[in-house]
């Protein structure tokens, strides 16, 4: 074997990977791969084209529409404001225990310290909505408010007056953290599929009126599909003419909503975007925020805030660990 084989193989299983095949399929691919190429004597690049490519084939023909569903990137608005509650949460959570073990069991409140929280709170939903969001308006609007909100929450923590009006005791901050972790957890990024099949929904309780059927074909292409938004109209054009022409009801023309949506999504775009990647993203974020680390502990910076960056870097280690063990775990070959 090649080395070129070799690689070709290595980048097919990670894609494999990324498209949520499990390692028994993937090894069968491979195997499927390895016998081709030797009845025909081709590379693997010219029968099949890039991994990626061939990888999002297998997915899509080898997966259940319902599995696909289940494992495709994108979250609904409302998904996506509970998930930005999960960042805020272990701020909080962190920060509780840290000024906790700093100051003491009570917290002074001050007016630079609320109001530069409540600013580093909306820079977190700023930036969980930049590397989450599907459109790049959403995407730029995002890290403007990131931005905008860190600059002015140094400005509080440091114009605003440091004098206490009132107090705090530090476990009220930790149990804030917990009910927002709990709220952020309870609420799942992408809608569970469960129960939607390919068949046709036909009784009169699950019928989807016509008009509804397009709104929510229109809503899932933008909002969790990422079509961009005119070609989102013109597929939804399409599917009321075809349905105008036909006069029969959206299920039993083209099925559930949400799998039409996915069918639709993966003939526009394929391949997942990289930056969309859980695994990327928290690689980006912990380069920040050891690099945030290292600057504070070089100029003797506060303790809190010594504190507050090392335990979201555990965090963050923690999160981006998972899936590269499990992956190396599915790309492993089995004996």
């Amino acid at each position: 074997m090649t080395d070129e084989v070799i690689r070709w193989n290595a980048r097919l299983r990670l894609a494999l990977a990324a498209q949520s095949v499990d390692s028994t399929l993937t090894n069968t691919v491979l195997d499927e791969v390895a016998q081709h190429c030797a009845d025909s004597g081709e590379s693997p690049e010219d029968a099949f084209g890039t991994p990626e490519a061939y990888a999002a084939t297998v997915a899509g023909e080898r997966i259940p529409p319902e599995e696909r569903l289940r494992h495709r990137g994108g979250q609904t608005p409302a998904a996506t404001f509970c998930a930005a509650l999960a960042p805020i949460g272990v701020a909080a959570l962190v920060a509780g225990a840290c000024l906790w073990v700093a100051n003491g069991f009570t917290l002074a409140l001050t007016p630079g310290g609320l109001v530069g929280s409540s600013f580093i709170a909306i820079a977190l939903t700023g930036g969980h909505l930049a590397a989450t969001a599907s459109r790049s308006r959403r995407r730029a609007a995002g890290w403007v408010l990131l931005a905008a909100a860190t600059v002015l929450g140094a400005t509080a923590f440091t114009a605003l007056s440091r004098k206490p009006f009132g107090h705090l005791p530090a476990p009220v901050l930790c149990v804030l953290g917990l009910a927002l972790l709990g709220w952020a957890t309870r609420n799942k990024p992408t809608a569970d599929p469960e129960g939607v099949t390919m068949q046709p929904r036909t009784d009169a309780l699950n019928t989807v009126g016509r008009e509804h059927w397009l709104r929510q074909l229109t809503q899932l292409l933008e909002e969790r599909h990422a079509v961009p938004r005119a070609r989102a109209a013109e597929l939804t054009r399409e599917a009321a003419d075809h349905l105008a022409a036909t006069e029969r009801a959206p299920e039993e023309e083209f099925g559930p909503v949400e799998l039409y949506a996915l069918r639709l999504s993966e003939e526009e775009s394929p391949r997942e975007r990289w930056w969309l990647r859980s695994d990327i993203q928290n690689a980006i974020l912990a380069v920040i925020l050891t690099g945030y680390l290292v600057g504070n502990l070089a100029s003797g910076g506060p303790f809190w805030q010594t504190a507050l960056a090392a335990g979201a870097l555990a965090v963050n280690l923690a999160l981006l660990a998972v899936p590269l063990v499990r992956r190396q775990r599915d790309s492993s070959p089995q004996r």
